[in-house]
């Protein structure tokens, strides 16, 4: 049997969420923030891919034939996706202004800025959903 260390560092973002990891399409265990977990993996299940997820969104997967016995992996949110994603949506009261024309800018401006808001936010969290963590070998 293949021994592997997950880990999650402690963030601030996603402090409540815990990560789901799976292996393949079995589910392994969930890291809390700041929790570590040595697992161990059997041998039918050893070429398989880890995967962590949270909600709807998740990882890249990791395959493990590339890894070692003892190998350390860590699991983090992607400090772009959960810290300055959000700020985004801060913006989406003056997209609203520059929309409906309250004389800040042109109409067709404003519904130009609002159409690449709005395909910034469905991309993220439908095309780019598999990059909203990070999981790598130590």
């Amino acid at each position: 049997m293949k021994k592997i260390t997950i880990s999650r560092p402690k963030e601030s973002f996603n402090k409540n969420c815990s990560y789901e990891i799976f292996l393949g399409k079995k589910y392994l265990t969930e890291l809390k923030n700041g929790e570590k977990k040595t697992i161990e993996i059997p041998n039918d299940l050893k070429n398989e891919s880890l995967k962590a997820k949270i909600q709807w969104c998740g990882s890249k997967k990791m395959e493990l034939r590339n890894t070692d016995d003892h190998e350390k992996i860590i699991v983090n949110g992607n400090k772009f996706m959960n810290k300055k994603m959000p700020l985004f949506g801060a913006m989406f009261p003056l997209i609203g202004l520059m929309f409906f024309n309250l004389k800040m800018v042109p109409k067709n401006i404003g519904i130009g800025i609002f159409i690449i808001f709005l395909i910034g936010i469905v991309g993220t969290i439908t095309i780019w959903r598999n990059k909203w963590l990070n999981i790598k070998t130590e």
